[in-house]
């Protein structure tokens, strides 16, 4: 888990003889419900405040966070209890959790108020999941970067990234005017394309609003071979 700057307060506390203060362990599941739903648990005898929310006692526990030789992302195995079947509920409503953020934090109790300075954090997310009647099992992992579609936008000169009349598209012609085109071809000057749209506004007595919102980059240079392929 990543540390960040440690509060001094702790460091000192850690170095004690006798030491009256404790790391506590905390666990934040989200669950897709709208709005999200977040579980907020410790594994301690008591309930803990911390960043303004209250973590809840609860049988849950992970496994040492590990990387393997090859330095792969980190995983670790989070185990809940199903004594209450409560858990088993949320799995089936919910496909198992698998994708949904699950966050460790180490924290301590002499920095538990507050803004809460944590002593570790990471953020996880399901991978797979499984559950029998004593206890279900998490394994989290972290997002890949070949999971995600990088870049998440392309710049384009000829081609309009806003969906079809979106916000962002902007055409709002009635449906019962014949000048109304229910397609787009995403170009500028294309024979269905953001022109057309702007000369259809115009052809329905309205003040046209298109190839102003065209959603590409007409201004990005050609790029050019110099007479070489």
């Amino acid at each position: 888990m990543p540390l960040p700057n440690i509060p001094i307060e702790i460091l000192e506390e850690k170095n004690q003889l006798a030491t009256l203060e404790r790391f506590i362990w905390l666990y934040e599941l989200v669950v897709p419900t709208d709005p999200p739903t977040r579980y907020r648990l410790t594994r301690g005898p008591e309930p803990v405040s911390y960043r303004g929310f209250t973590y809840s006692p609860f049988p849950i526990a992970h496994e040492m966070i590990t990387r393997d030789r090859e330095g792969n992302l980190p995983e670790t195995t989070l185990t809940v209890s199903n004594v209450s079947r409560e858990i088993i509920r949320t799995f089936e409503t919910h496909e198992g959790l698998v994708g949904q953020e699950v966050k460790i934090i180490l924290a301590h109790s002499l920095t538990s108020g507050g803004d809460g300075v944590p002593v570790a954090e990471e953020t996880f997310r399901v991978i797979q999941s499984a559950a029998d009647a004593k206890a279900a099992t998490l394994t989290l992992g972290t997002r890949s970067l070949f999971d995600q579609k990088i870049p998440k936008t392309r710049m384009m000169r000829t081609h309009c990234r806003h969906q079809y009349r979106s916000p962002e598209c902007g055409y709002s012609l009635d449906e019962s005017d014949p000048n109304f085109l229910p397609t787009c071809d995403k170009s500028l000057d294309g024979p269905n394309g953001c022109r057309a749209h702007g000369a259809s506004y115009t052809a329905a007595g309205e003040t046209p609003i298109h190839p102003e919102r065209f959603g590409g980059f007409p201004g990005i240079p050609v790029q050019q071979t110099g007479g070489r392929i």
